[in-house]
């Protein structure tokens, strides 16, 4: 067992161990964009849920494809879905859900309880690429860049 000195306890909290996060840019295509927006619609005044396909980088959550959750539940005031249905794929990176209510930020259940892979997507009513909102887990929002092609 080595001893410290008491001058090596007061060097410890001048190295930093802790490594910052850098916030991610999220980048959708311009045809997931388009199905959340259609899809949310579509169910309006019920919420919508999809589950989000793409790949992530420590800089980027790239968003190429969506899918509709088996066995999903949905109603004016909620959305959900149970991820022991889905089958076992490594693209799933995130979910999107709307809010009818005309509000896209999460709610204290979306952060508690609704939260699924790397971002949430949240798109609000009246449903147009001004009112998608992204979010990490810590409910800080994302920079968002809908893109023709990914």
């Amino acid at each position: 067992m080595q001893s410290c000195s008491f001058a090596s306890y007061l060097l410890y909290p001048l190295i930093s161990f802790e490594k910052k996060k850098l916030p991610r840019q999220v980048v959708i295509s311009r045809s997931a964009a388009d199905g959340i927006i259609s899809y949310s619609r579509a169910l309006h005044p019920n919420e919508a849920i999809l589950v989000l396909q793409g790949k992530t980088t420590k800089e980027q959550i790239m968003i190429e494809g969506l899918v509709l959750p088996p066995f999903a539940s949905s109603g004016p005031y909620y959305s959900g879905f149970s991820d022991y249905h889905l089958p076992f794929d490594n693209s799933y990176i995130g979910s999107a859900h709307s809010h009818p209510s005309g509000s896209n930020r999460p709610s204290l259940e979306d952060l508690n309880r609704g939260f699924y892979g790397a971002v949430s997507i949240i798109i609000a009513h009246p449903y147009e690429d001004e009112t998608v909102a992204a979010y990490d887990r810590d409910g800080n929002r994302l920079e968002i860049k809908i893109i023709n092609t990914v």
